[in-house]
């Protein structure tokens, strides 16, 4: 058996280095072959570090532009390393080679989906991919993840597709019921939930979706023998257990309405969350159910109205957000900015409430100290005058290229002034990396270096609630230059602390502060796009956000550094004393009473 058998024996057997071993012997014996170079890259590009593979492969396309399987392994490698853009290229290339590529239109079709945002895209690509191959497994997988936030109907005839081609294909049938559970129909949800269960009895996604169907049914079941009329309780559904904003504001829900004594039940959207204190999982004569996500992960139960409590970062919601929202009975919002994002986009104004979020000062860590920190030279954070705090995800919608663009117009390495930034939750490598290409660029884009600005310190890891308190407490400013935000619950903490605060003249910021609360600084609305690139950012594919004026952000940092700004507003009694948890309460229960929900609505 020659080199070459033995790697593609090898590597069909799963013995990975035994095949590159082979690989790299057959390149040795046909260093002009390409199908040679192709069987080391794929078998490269087999292992955790997929780098070296990649490379061979680029080289070999290079060489051999029209060999159709280089092509094809490198572009599925690249998608596979995360690289899309690239991967995304190559597709493109594979296509001109091959037309007829199912392969290459199928992971199109993905990439238009998870990467460019484009929902239309992705399922035309995806129909066209399965025209092409429609026994193909995979291929009808796909093209139900592309359909899913479109058209239900489709997606669950195309897994029915999948389940024909194999019976055991226990994720399609998962799949089904969660597209059935997203329509309302709880009872033919579970036909495909017992097939998946005994298949794999110990399928996780199964057990969650048959957990959320027993919660549904009983709170259906309860609002059926209730008397006609106002409910007796509240129905909140949402991810609670997650460290998302979302989150953030159903557990703040959460124990408000427990202090305030309301009947309230709780699910999860994963269904199987557990708390501390007493079960929040019975149901509570409940007439509607309030889901506290966004507009595609919602599940109506029969016999509630559906409530969608959502929020957008944009001047309008998408055309997807747009067509699920239909599915609710009322939208609540917790800003005029998100009312205008979904009356802007079709969602009948009549049925959109306001209802604001609570600011979170955190008393319960009042006791947290300030956190220690250092900066590169070892110098401590505390001893600086002016001490700037930004708490971001490393998302560009974020805009911390922005934020950056301006520390290092309006810094210098001699001012007594340092910027704290906290990426997110920390310990994520991902935005790790974002963070350095940002970084990158901006100096290039600049043309100036961060060692000639003011420090800059990274606070990397995940915090406590404490520790994160303690690190507000580091700072005396707030400082966003966000494209858009539906609430910005840091800024809002920061501000309720004391801190003073700068922040663009847009989105949710407009409903909370204006020039006696904080430093404003003007914007205009532009597409959304990635950090120094016209492609477009995924979530927010074909829609505008803010553009904050940045040499007027400059300016304000560099005259509060350089002591011409010396009265810096306070917001704190503003913000505590118009935007608490127990008036954002307060309102949602009026609400729900005004609307014949709730038949205790409280006061406002």
């Amino acid at each position: 058996m020659d080199a070459y058998t033995q790697s593609v024996a090898h590597h069909r057997a799963g013995r990975f280095d035994d095949a590159i071993a082979a690989a790299r012997q057959a390149l040795v014996e046909a260093p002009d072959d390409p199908l040679v170079h192709n069987l080391l890259g794929v078998c490269l590009t087999s292992v955790p570090s997929a780098t070296e593979g990649i490379q061979l492969l680029r080289r070999a396309v290079a060489r051999w532009p029209g060999h159709e399987h280089l092509v094809t392994n490198l572009a599925i490698a690249l998608q596979n390393a995360g690289e899309q853009k690239e991967a995304w290229r190559y597709l493109r290339h594979l296509l001109v080679l091959n037309p007829a590529s199912a392969t290459a239109i199928d992971r199109l079709a993905m990439l238009s989906m998870t990467w460019r945002g484009d929902r239309n895209g992705a399922a035309r690509l995806a129909d066209r991919a399965a025209r092409l191959s429609p026994q193909d497994e995979g291929i009808r997988i796909n093209q139900s993840l592309a359909w899913a936030p479109h058209d239900l109907d489709r997606t669950i005839l195309a897994l029915d597709a999948a389940i024909t081609i194999n019976p055991r294909n226990t994720y399609a049938y998962v799949q089904k019921a969660g597209a059935l559970m997203r329509r309302g129909q709880l009872q033919p949800a579970l036909h495909p939930l017992r097939r998946a269960l005994k298949l794999d009895p110990n399928h996780d996604d199964a057990i969650k979706h048959a957990l959320r169907c027993q919660h549904y049914h009983a709170a259906s079941q309860s609002a059926a023998t209730q008397e006609p009329g106002p409910g007796t309780g509240i129905l909140l559904r949402g991810p609670f257990s997650t460290a998302s904003g979302y989150a953030h504001m159903g557990r703040r829900y959460i124990q408000t309405l427990r202090k305030q004594q309301m009947p309230l039940q709780a699910i999860g959207v994963f269904g199987h969350e557990t708390w501390a204190d007493e079960p929040l999982d019975k149901p509570v004569g409940a007439k509607a159910a309030i889901n506290i996500m966004v507009p595609l992960a919602v599940e109506p139960i029969p016999g509630l109205t559906t409530i969608l409590y959502s929020m957008f970062e944009g001047p309008r919601i998408s055309r997807t957000w747009a067509q699920q929202s239909l599915a609710a009975d009322m939208v609540i919002v917790p800003t005029q900015s998100s009312r205008l994002a979904w009356a802007s986009a079709g969602y009948p104004d009549d049925r959109i409430r306001v209802c604001p979020l609570g600011v979170d000062a955190e008393p319960s860590a009042a006791d947290a100290p300030p956190l220690t920190l250092v900066d590169a030279s070892g110098r401590r954070v505390d001893s600086y005058r002016h001490r700037f705090l930004n708490v971001s995800d490393a998302i560009p919608r974020k805009n911390l290229d922005g934020v950056l663009r301006v520390w290092l117009r309006a810094t210098n390495r001699n001012d007594d002034a340092v910027l704290i930034l906290k990426p997110g939750k920390g310990g994520n490598e991902a935005a790790r990396r974002h963070l350095q290409s940002v970084v990158r660029q901006t100096q290039d884009h600049v043309g100036r270096s961060f060692a000639d600005a003011a420090p800059i310190v990274l606070v990397d890891q995940p915090l406590s609630e404490a520790e994160m308190t303690g690190l507000f407490r580091t700072a005396n400013y707030y400082f966003s230059l966000s494209h858009g935000e539906g609430w910005d619950l840091p800024l809002s903490k920061a501000g309720a602390m004391g801190m003073g605060l700068i922040a663009p003249a847009h989105s949710s910021y407009m409903d909370y502060l204006d020039d006696r609360f904080a430093r404003m600084i003007p914007c205009t609305i532009g597409p959304a796009h990635l950090p120094y690139s016209r492609d477009p950012w995924e979530p927010f594919f074909g829609l505008d956000w803010w553009e904050p004026d940045e040499e007027v952000a400059a300016g304000i940092v560099a005259d509060i550094i350089a002591g011409r700004d010396k009265g810096m507003p306070d917001a704190s009694g503003h913000l505590l004393g118009n935007f608490t948890w127990d008036q954002a309460t307060h309102k949602l229960r009026r609400i729900l009473a005004d609307a014949g929900l709730l038949r205790d609505g409280g006061t406002i």
